[in-house]
């Protein structure tokens, strides 16, 4: 089966991204590597040089996760790939990955349009809940999924407007609104990072703290409640909104500067 991978960069740590493109280029056929206007182009095309499946696209400006994420699209399906595993550019795979995913993807129904696994964060412990070798699942994140190109292009592909957060959210429901499936194997695939998380209590939880910038809870509360109004969410996506200003409250740094960004967000959601 044709696979691809592609990887999302913007201002890359040229340490990590050497880690991810030596982990992963191994195991696939090609890998697109989409920058969205670094200023270390430079230090990304040396690392280039020592590769041979390498396809480079660069973006004049920072364009978004999902703008860039429907190039990897675009460029894999021109590529002859019929499914595409995306990663973020400090997602670092295990060696065993893609043949992991080959095993299931060679059986599943067509229905099936993502294929994932648990993941290692590299500050809190995460855990799935998968107990079988793999099982159904509604939400994913996109760094680290098989994604199943013609599922993707079905349901209109990544939703552009949401330019960074939430993209992986939108995507999921949109397949599964769409009668697609996700599947979730039973294996730790790859290592990851959400935000600089921490663990703490919420009202007798253990619950992550992601400290993301001012700016990351602006996108993350608009495209919230641009998700809401789009999926019809109801009230449980408020609810996830006012829990996160409250944790953000309680438990992170910069709190004013948080706190405005998000009611910013709540306002802009709205006109969105």
């Amino acid at each position: 089966m044709g696979y691809a991978a592609g990887i999302v960069l913007y201002e890359p740590d040229i340490k990590r991204l050497k880690e991810n493109i030596s982990a992963i280029s191994p195991q696939v056929k090609d890998l697109i590597l989409i920058d969205n206007g670094s200023k270390n182009k430079a230090d990304i095309e040396a690392l280039m040089s020592g590769y041979d499946n390498i396809t480079y696209v660069r973006n004049a400006k920072n364009c978004g996760i999902a703008k860039a994420l429907s190039q990897i699209i675009g460029k894999a399906e021109e590529l002859g790939a019929e499914w595409v595993l995306t990663l973020d550019q400090d997602t670092v795979c295990r060696p065993d990955l893609m043949e992991r995913y080959d095993s299931l993807a060679k059986r599943v129904k067509p229905d099936v349009a993502v294929i994932t696994s648990n993941f290692e964060d590299r500050n809190v412990k995460v855990s799935s809940g998968v107990t079988r070798d793999y099982e159904k699942v509604d939400l994913c994140i996109t760094s680290g999924s098989l994604n199943r190109i013609s599922c993707i292009k079905a349901v209109g592909g990544f939703d552009e407007k949401l330019f960074i957060d939430m993209v992986d959210y939108d995507i999921c429901f949109a397949l599964v609104r769409g009668g697609y499936k996700i599947l979730r194997m039973n294996y730790t695939g790859f290592l990851h990072e959400v935000g600089k998380s921490t663990t703490r209590r919420f009202f007798g939880k253990d619950i992550i703290i992601y400290n993301h910038s001012p700016l990351r809870k602006y996108y993350w509360v608009r495209n919230s409640i641009y998700l809401k109004r789009k999926y019809k969410l109801g009230i449980k996506a408020d609810v996830r909104i006012i829990k996160r200003m409250i944790q953000t409250l309680l438990y992170e740094k910069d709190r004013f500067n948080k706190l405005k960004s998000m009611c910013k967000g709540v306002a802009d959601g709205y006109k969105l």
